[in-house]
């Protein structure tokens, strides 16, 4: 069963440019879509917002409750964020009904120690952060554990195919896609110190005969 978040919002009539003030009183501007009904302008608190985020719910099922009225079921489908502060600047949820079938990603968490690195000496690479898959939203999760308990050997791969889904889920990222693998240990080149190598010295000069001279016949 997926866990359920209540998260407080409440109704939003400052739009556009304008929003930027309610940023700077902490406030996070937002809109509610989906189901076929008109979107909803809401605004909440950054804080809040920021304690669901520190722990890891924000893939969770929210319960919205907007003034008092009845919750309504979503999931979060998009977080704007300036890159150069990491404040959330904007936030779309989307109406969610807990029996219908939705495509969600959901975050890989590796468990499990792999022999090819403890004996083999190998690097652990992960190479997906999650999964895409399909299922009811009442049986979302919030991860899904990889054991590379099973990668024994240098180049051993695990992918997306080889990764136990829950009951009723059907996976949609490519069955073929690298999930995780042993990489071999870098090898780290001893440099060879370079010699000088010392002219080679000249041969001393063969000493030049001096001619004779014959004395004259007298």
């Amino acid at each position: 069963m997926a866990q359920r978040t209540e998260l407080a919002v409440s109704s939003r009539t400052v739009m556009g440019k304008a929003a930027k003030r309610l940023r700077q009183q902490g406030i996070i501007p937002a809109n509610i879509y989906g189901h076929k009904k008109e979107p909803v302008a809401v605004q909440l608190d950054a804080v809040a917002f920021d304690r669901l985020r520190r722990s890891h719910s924000t893939r969770n099922v929210l319960s919205l409750r907007v003034d008092g009225s009845p919750a309504q079921t979503a999931l979060i489908r998009h977080v704007q964020i300036d890159p150069l502060t990491d404040k959330v600047l904007h936030i779309d949820f989307a109406r969610v009904n807990l029996s219908e079938a939705i495509t969600s990603k959901v975050p890989l968490n590796y468990i499990g120690e792999a022999p090819g690195v403890k004996i083999q000496g190998g690097l652990l690479l992960h190479l997906l952060e999650a999964l895409e898959v399909e299922c009811r939203v009442s049986n979302l999760v919030e991860h899904l554990d990889v054991d590379v308990s099973v990668l024994e050997a240098i180049d051993s791969t695990l992918h997306a195919k080889d990764i136990k889904l829950p009951t009723n889920y059907k996976l949609v990222t490519d069955p073929e896609e690298p999930v995780a693998k042993i990489a071999a240990p870098r090898r780290v080149e001893a440099e060879v110190p370079e010699v000088a190598v010392a002219p080679a010295a000249e041969a001393p000069a063969a000493p030049v005969e001096q001619p004779t001279e014959t004395p004259a016949a007298e």
